[in-house]
C-alpha cells in the first residue's frame, strides 16, 4: 500500500454568514413599523447616523391649498388619502408572530456564536406554523456547517414553546408535542406516521383492525391525537390593532398598473459631516478613527441593506400585480393562484427570500389596503380546465352565506353543489374549512327562528 502526499487545488462556491448578510435578512423580514424602530435604535447607538423624516410639510401651502378645493364629499366616495394622518382604513390588526417568540426565548440559551447564528437563521427560516420547510441541505450549505451542528441546533429549537414548532413535517410535529406530554408510545407513534388520513376521515373500523386493538382503544388513541396542535406556531400569535402605512401602491396609468413605493414618512438616513472630517484629518487620534470607521461601516452597511429590501419588496410587488391584473380590475373574487415559489422562480432567487419579503409588507389597491401574502394562495381546478384561487373561493362562500335567508341557511353541502354549477369543483369538506376559516357557523349555527 503506498502513501503518497500531494497538494490538490478545488474551486467552489460557498455563502458564509456575515454579520451583514444575516442584517440584510432580518431587516428584509421587518414590516415598516419595525424596520423604523430599527433606525431609531442605530441611530440612537450610532453617533455617524442621521435621520429624519422624509415628509415635510408647508403649512400656507396646505391651508391655501385646502380652501381652493373644499367641496362636498360624498361619503361613498371617501378613498385612501396619502396626505392625511390618520386613515382608517390602515388599523389592522398586528399579531406578535412566531419568530420574535422562539428568538426571545433562543436568546436565553448559552450558545456559541456559531450555534446561536444558525438559531437565529433556522427560526427565520420557519414558516407562520412553525415548520421548517426548507431543506435541510441548503441551510447547511447555506451557513456553511456540519450535518451535526444543524441537527443539535433544531435539536435546540424543537424544545422552545410552544411545543412541535421546528417540525420538518405533520407527523414529527405531533410525535414532538407527544414527547414533550408524555403520552408518547409505540402505537400511536405508528398511526401518526402513517394513518392520519384515516383519522381525517374517521375510519377508526379500519385503523383498530389494522392494529388488532378494540374499537374503544383505537377511539381513545386517536382522541389523545386530536387534542394536539398541528400548526403550533398559530399559538404565538398575539393580536393587537396598529396603524400601517402601504410599502407600496398601486396606481392606473393608460389602463395600466404600476407599482411605487409609499416613501411618506420614511426616514432619511445621512452620515454626519463632522465624523467624515475627523477621519480625513491626519492629526485626529488614531483610536478615535477606528471607532468611527467601524461605526462608518455600521452606518452605510445599515443604508445598504434598507435600499436593498426596497428594491426586493417593488419587484416581488411587481410580480404580484403581474398576476392579478384581473383582482385589480374587478375585486377579490378575481385573485388567481400564485405561490411564493412561482415568484421566486420569476426573480431567479430562494424562495425563503421571497417569504421574508412578503411578511407584514402591505400594498395599497383600487380596492383597498391588503397584506402581501393576502394575494397568494393555492390553485383548484376548474370545468373548463383552468385553475381558480381558494382566496377567491372564501370570498364567494362568505358573499353566498351573507345572501342567504336567515331561517333557511345553506348547509355546506348545498354551497358545494352550487359551486359545482359554476364550474368550480370543491368538496363539500373544504367549503367547511373554508368556511371555518372565515370564522363563519355552521348552517345549524346560523339559523334565526
Amino acid at each position: 500500500m503506498n502513501f503518497n502526499n500531494s497538494l490538490q487545488l478545488t474551486q467552489s462556491q460557498k455563502l458564509i454568514m456575515t454579520t451583514q448578510l444575516k442584517q440584510s435578512l432580518s431587516i428584509l423580514n421587518m414590516s415598516k413599523l419595525e424596520l423604523e424602530e430599527e433606525i431609531k435604535r442605530e441611530v440612537e447607538s450610532n453617533p455617524l447616523l442621521d435621520a429624519e423624516k422624509s415628509a415635510e410639510i408647508d403649512w400656507e401651502s396646505y391651508i391655501k391649498d385646502i380652501e381652493r378645493n373644499t367641496h362636498y364629499i360624498d361619503k361613498n366616495e371617501i378613498n385612501f388619502n396619502s396626505d392625511n394622518d390618520i386613515n382608517f382604513e390602515n388599523l389592522v390588526k398586528y399579531s406578535s408572530n412566531i419568530y420574535e417568540t422562539l428568538l426571545s426565548q433562543i436568546s436565553l440559551y448559552r450558545l456559541r456564536k456559531l450555534e446561536r447564528e444558525v438559531c437565529e437563521y433556522i427560526i427565520e427560516s420557519l414558516d407562520e406554523d412553525g415548520y421548517l420547510r426548507v431543506e435541510e441541505s441548503e441551510i447547511i450549505e447555506a451557513l456553511n456547517i456540519d450535518k451535526e451542528v444543524f441537527e443539535d441546533c433544531l435539536a435546540n429549537i424543537q424544545q422552545l414553546e410552544p411545543s412541535g414548532v421546528g417540525a420538518r413535517s405533520l407527523e414529527e410535529c405531533l410525535i414532538i408535542q407527544m414527547n414533550d406530554l408524555g403520552i408518547y408510545n409505540d402505537i400511536l407513534e405508528e398511526i401518526v406516521r402513517h394513518d392520519l388520513d384515516l383519522i381525517a376521515t374517521n375510519k377508526y373500523k379500519e385503523i383498530s383492525k389494522k392494529y388488532n386493538l378494540q374499537l374503544q382503544k383505537c377511539v381513545n388513541l386517536i382522541s389523545i391525537i386530536k387534542t394536539l396542535d398541528p400548526k403550533p406556531g398559530r399559538a404565538c400569535s398575539i393580536e393587537k390593532t396598529v396603524y400601517v402605512q402601504p410599502d407600496v401602491v398601486v396606481e392606473k396609468i393608460d389602463d395600466e398598473f404600476v407599482i411605487c413605493s409609499n416613501d411618506k414618512d420614511n426616514y432619511k438616513l445621512r452620515i454626519n459631516n463632522y465624523y467624515k472630517e475627523i477621519l480625513k484629518n491626519s492629526q485626529s487620534d488614531s483610536e478615535a478613527k477606528e471607532f468611527i470607521k467601524e461605526r462608518l461601516n455600521s452606518a452605510t452597511g445599515l443604508m445598504k441593506n434598507i435600499e436593498s429590501r426596497k428594491s426586493t419588496i417593488l419587484r416581488i410587488a411587481e410580480e404580484i400585480i403581474k398576476a392579478q391584473d384581473e383582482f385589480l380590475r374587478k375585486g377579490e373574487k378575481y385573485i388567481k393562484p400564485l405561490r411564493m415559489k412561482d415568484i421566486a422562480s420569476e426573480l431567479e432567487c430562494h424562495e425563503s427570500t421571497i417569504s421574508r419579503g412578503v411578511n407584514g409588507k402591505y400594498m395599497l389597491t383600487p380596492f383597498g389596503l391588503y397584506e402581501f401574502k393576502y394575494f397568494f394562495s393555492s390553485a383548484l381546478e376548474t370545468e373548463d380546465s383552468g385553475t381558480t384561487s381558494s382566496t377567491s373561493i372564501k370570498k364567494i362562500i362568505q358573499e353566498t352565506i351573507k345572501n342567504e335567508n336567515k331561517s333557511k341557511p345553506l348547509s355546506d353541502e348545498y354551497i358545494s353543489k352550487k359551486l359545482k354549477e359554476e364550474g368550480i369543483n370543491v368538496a363539500r369538506r373544504t367549503v367547511a374549512k373554508y368556511r371555518e376559516e372565515l370564522g363563519i357557523l355552521s348552517s345549524s349555527k346560523r339559523k334565526k327562528y
